[in-house]
């Protein structure tokens, strides 16, 4: 019987943890280990956990506009850092670069030393 319990228990515990490392994601999964800067404006603001994101519109090569994905550091860590809900505004034109998303994704994992306020 106290066999049974300890398979059962064991069993509970390795299910509960492949949940939990299910849950989270790499930043592999999302971008390239490429860098690139972009230039926009901030349409949206996203500060909660797990991580903030900035909506920037960006203005592309030929003239076309494209929503791009800022992704950051969960609130912890952008804190640390001296990052608030006020660092960026709607509205503020910004550049920053980061990693790249996957397959020519608008996306770009920021890199927070990288933020360059514009007029």
């Amino acid at each position: 019987m106290k066999l049974r319990f300890t398979s059962l228990g064991l069993a509970s515990a390795m299910a509960l943890m492949s949940a939990v490392a299910v849950g989270h994601h790499a930043y592999d999964a999302n971008y390239t280990r490429d860098t690139g800067s972009i230039e926009g404006v901030v349409v949206d603001v996203f500060w909660a956990n797990p991580h903030v994101q900035y909506y920037l519109e960006v203005t592309e090569d030929d003239g076309t506009s494209r929503t791009w994905i800022i992704e950051a550091d969960n609130l912890n860590v952008m804190g640390r850092d001296g990052w608030t809900n006020e660092t960026l505004q709607i509205g503020d034109r910004i550049r920053v670069s980061g990693r790249l998303g996957r397959d020519g994704r608008p996306r770009l994992a920021l890199d927070r030393n990288s933020l360059e306020k514009l007029d």
